[in-house]
């Protein structure tokens, strides 16, 4: 029976467990590949002993060779059992043979016998045939040769070889083959150094130098040659070593050649690597250079100092060529650009808008700086601080009134340079041939809501407006005459009680500012007031060409100025209760005993106060209405609409614009 089972397996003697039967005759033949041995023992083995095994036992053969006999139960000196042994065969074949006589009298039981395959170590016996190393695996094994040397094709030979090796580290070393022993016959060895384009080589020798020479001829046996660029260096032999050799670019190639004689050890050499240096570099001027080494793939970064930016690359790489990268940069000055012109002003730079460089900002007459008036060109290229911009000065006069205005009368000429006449050319269903009104910016008036119509708002051609104007019987060259292109009244006006008596009017143009055409402030919102607080008792001054007296009173030429005290509004509205209602859009002024008050022609006009805290005059009311041909009269106050309820809005229009 042939058994070859590569994993292993067990054999059993006939009838195992039960005794084995008499005249019997077994035989396996285990058979493995020829990479593998086979192991064979015994876990249970009970046969009729006899003397040299004669009558029953268990033979093992590997081929015709005897590795084993046994029988019994016991060691003794005539028979053998296999007992603890594991017997392996050589190659790869076991075979177990198992006989028994006439006669198994005592029952014997047999044996249970197992077998196992094992890899064969095929360098075990005469290194596998390898000339250097043997390296068994799994059901084989293979050659291998000693650094330098290669294995030929019967896959057993070494033999050594050294030519076409590439190094391209940056540092190495180079020996003979078996340095420090001495160098095989017949070599032809080159050792080709390549690193990186940037560097140069540099070989040096080890003063321990021994190649083979000639007392006459120069090198005709073994020798060394160099070859570093274009130059040629060599043969070199004998004892003394080569001087160090440097390469004028990344490559240097090294040669060496043995004959069939001769007994030297040879030499070795350490090669290094510089980078390749380019030329030094500077800062330039109002910059600095961080960076010091200038040798290949080295980096140079450069930077200007405050208020001067890099013209060129803010770095510069050494390059494989020796040269560096882009170009050398400067540092240039920072120019902020020139400034847009400013309405209503003129600028002043004090240089060419250059770092540091100041721009001074200056508003035409009659206009004030908002925000700061002095620039500084940056050192990140930008104008410091926000544009400003000029505004119109308000509520000051080039020509101010008297401190303090004891009745009413005419005003000096320029005292009221806000003051605005509003003509109704041809109005139909107008009463009133002109109203008053306020500058308050340099294309809106200020005035009330019922002299741009009761009902319908009036077409603009209906309206034209004087400003400059002091004797509107006699205008004089500072007046100027303007047309409206625009009325827009308040939302809330009421025409029944002329509750928001408010309107604006918009110019067609801005008007130019003059000594005598200037606009008044707007009163202050209440959170904002401090000084500007109308409080009862409060003198304001009342400006017109109203009449000066009852219905049937003269219109003057001359614009007239009174000062009204405000009165409580509790006293106000109790004074009008019998006739019509005082909201709290309105405020009054005027003497309890009479005397003083706007009159009819006034209407649209200004009721101004001076702010405590800037001299400026700001308009905290708008002439709006008072007893029927009553001006004057004791308790029948003149009725004003209150500005301050207003202010937001007047903004509002006016920046729509």
């Amino acid at each position: 029976m042939t058994i070859n089972e590569l994993y292993g397996g067990h054999i059993l003697s006939p009838g195992y467990p039960d005794p084995y039967a008499d005249d019997t005759s077994f035989f396996w033949n285990i058979t493995m590949p020829e990479s593998f041995h086979v192991q064979l023992y015994f876990s249970d083995f009970d046969l009729e002993s006899s003397y040299m095994c004669e009558y029953d036992y268990v033979k093992v053969m590997e081929g015709d060779k005897l590795v084993g006999l046994f029988c019994g139960t016991e060691d003794t000196d005539t028979e053998k059992v296999p007992g603890d042994r594991v017997i392996e065969s050589v190659g790869s074949q076991l075979s177990l043979e198992f006989k028994s006589d006439f006669s198994n009298v005592d029952r014997h039981r047999g044996f249970t016998a197992h077998y196992r395959v094992v890899d064969r170590d095929e360098c075990a016996v005469d290194n596998g045939g390898c000339h250097h190393f043997c390296h068994n695996y799994i059901s084989g094994y293979y050659c291998s040769c000693r650094a330098g040397y290669w294995i030929m094709k019967d896959r057993e030979t070494c033999k050594f070889g050294c030519s076409r090796q590439v190094l391209t580290a940056l540092s190495g070393t180079i020996t003979t083959p078996e340095y420090p022993r001495l160098y095989p016959k017949v070599l032809d060895c080159d050792w080709k150094i390549q690193v990186e384009p940037g560097y140069v080589v540099t070989l040096q020798f080890d003063d321990d130098f021994d190649v083979e020479q000639h007392p006459e001829v120069s090198c005709p046996y073994d020798n060394l040659k160099i070859q570093a660029g274009d130059e040629k260096y060599g043969p070199y032999c004998g004892k003394t070593a080569p001087p160090t050799i440097t390469s004028t670019d990344h490559k240097m190639h090294v040669f060496f050649h043995s004959d069939d004689s001769g007994e030297n050890k040879g030499f070795r050499a350490t090669y290094f690597t510089t980078a390749r240096p380019c030329e030094a570099l500077s800062a330039p001027v109002w910059g600095t250079m961080e960076g010091s080494n200038f040798t290949y793939s080295q980096r140079v970064s450069f930077t200007c100092g405050e208020g001067y930016y890099l013209d060129g690359p803010d770095h510069r790489v050494c390059q494989a060529d020796g040269t560096w990268s882009g170009v050398q940069p400067t540092c240039q000055l920072v120019n902020c650009g020139p400034l847009p012109n400013i309405s209503n002003g003129a600028i002043e730079v004090d240089g060419n808008f250059s770092y540091s460089d100041i721009a001074i900002y200056r508003c035409d007459d009659f206009y004030e700086m908002v925000g700061e008036g002095t620039r500084f060109c940056e050192a990140n290229g930008k104008w410091s601080e926000t544009e400003p911009s000029c505004k119109p000065i308000c509520g000051e006069s080039s020509f101010p009134s008297r401190d303090r205005i004891v009745g009413g009368g005419p005003s000096k000429q320029g005292a009221w340079p806000w003051q605005a006449l509003v003509i109704h050319q041809g109005a139909p269903r107008i009463r009133k041939p002109f109203c008053g009104g306020a500058l308050v910016d340099k294309r809106w008036i200020l005035t009330a809501a019922h002299c741009v119509g009761e009902n319908d708002v009036l077409p603009t051609g209906y309206l034209n407006v004087s400003l400059g104007l002091h004797n509107r019987k006699e205008p004089d060259n500072n007046v100027v005459y303007l047309e409206v292109g625009r009325i827009i009244r308040h939302p809330d006006w009421n025409k029944d009680n002329f509750d928001s008596d408010v309107a604006l009017l918009e110019l067609r143009e801005e008007v130019n500012l003059t000594d005598y055409i200037r606009p008044v402030c707007l009163q202050r919102t209440a959170r904002e007031r401090s000084g500007q607080d109308v409080q009862e008792g409060r003198a304001g001054v009342v400006t017109g060409w109203g009449r000066t007296s009852n219905l049937f009173g003269s219109e003057p030429g001359i614009l007239q100025e009174v000062e009204v005290p405000v009165v409580d509004q509790e006293e106000c509205v109790s004074a009008y209760k019998e006739d019509y209602p005082v909201t709290g859009n309105m405020m009054c002024a005027g003497l309890r005993v009479g005397g003083k008050d706007s009159c009819d022609g006034d209407s649209g006009g200004p009721l101004q106060f001076q702010d405590p805290d800037t001299s400026r005059f700001y308009v905290a009311g708008i002439v709006s209405w008072g007893q029927p041909g009553e001006c004057g009269r004791a308790r029948k106050y003149g009725v004003y609409a209150r500005v301050e309820n207003f202010v937001q809005w007047i903004k509002d229009t006016i920046a729509e614009e």
